[in-house]
């Protein structure tokens, strides 16, 4: 579990975290527009002790509360999703109780390919996010 003072930055290498509702690869969900998540990559997942829903459900557990510094997004994320069925780590970010959330944000930010995120911990709960762009 990720303690006050913990980094993680992020960088966006593909275009599904960007599209996700869209961009797919396989057909086994309905494609819905405006729909993001924010990749986490598994040794990072582990490093921080970022778990999905198989670890339990509750704020600290794969719920935090994050506001990003621009002050554009303020919401719940949650931490979701493994690489392959019964993993513990979570491979994204995603808003919590609605896919949509991210895309704002995102969107407000032009978020590409090679853009950043950064998180950072204020406590076991509450994070901190902050967009970096590599295209201004």
């Amino acid at each position: 579990m990720p303690h006050a003072g913990d980094e993680l930055t992020i960088t966006f290498t593909s275009q599904a975290p960007l599209a996700w509702g869209t961009h797919r690869r396989n057909h086994t969900r309905v494609r819905r527009s405006r729909e993001r998540y924010i990749p986490i990559p598994k040794r990072e997942a582990r490093r921080l002790g970022l778990r999905n829903s198989n670890c339990g459900n509750g704020l600290g557990i794969n719920i935090f509360n994050v506001r990003s510094t621009d002050g554009v997004f303020n919401g719940q994320l949650k931490t979701a999703g493994c690489s392959r069925k019964g993993d513990v780590y979570a491979k994204q970010f995603q808003g919590y109780g609605d896919l949509r959330a991210l895309e704002p944000w995102l969107t407000n930010h032009h978020a590409q390919i090679g853009d950043q995120i950064r998180f950072v911990w204020q406590n076991s709960t509450d994070i901190e996010m902050t967009f970096i762009s590599h295209h201004d």
